[in-house]
């Protein structure tokens, strides 16, 4: 198994794992585990009502993404056995850092709490384009023709 495609696979499993403990965190408003303070609070946030995007739940839209970003990851790389796809993967994931970018603005500017388990969420997304990134930087060059480009002396 290719290991920077197995990392991606890890991880990417790590966020479904996540997402699934976010959304059962929201669905039974139990925040026991993720209410740290005032500042670092997972019910705060949900209090705050700034927790959809038109009208479709924050937990939702990650309980969707990461089974997308997985399977993109998995077939890409043929199961792990070849680099994964940058080319399809890295505007992917560049979408949901825009997002979270988004959810950073109204967790810090407009809410002014953090809820922890959605940071963990933007942090396996930051990590899943960190290693997309260093597929792509060690990827060899090649050609669009499938032929290694030729250097002039």
């Amino acid at each position: 198994m290719e290991k920077l495609s197995a990392a991606y696979i890890v991880v990417a499993t790590a966020g479904i794992g996540l997402a699934i403990y976010v959304t059962n965190e929201y669905l039974t408003q139990n925040f026991n585990s993720c209410n740290i303070n005032a500042v670092f609070s997972c019910g705060g946030v949900y209090q705050s009502g700034y927790t959809s995007l038109f009208g479709i739940p924050f937990y939702l839209m990650g309980l969707v993404w990461f089974p997308v970003a997985f399977t993109l990851g998995l077939f890409t790389s043929r199961f792990g056995e070849r680099p994964v796809k940058s080319e399809i993967l890295l505007p992917f994931l560049t979408v949901g850092n825009i997002f979270t970018g988004y959810l950073w603005y109204l967790e810090l500017a407009v809410i002014h709490i953090i809820c922890p388990l959605c940071v963990s969420l933007y942090v396996v997304n930051y990590v899943l384009t960190f290693i997309v990134l260093l597929q792509l930087l060690s990827a060899p060059n090649i050609s669009s023709d499938g032929e290694e480009p030729t250097t002039v002396n």
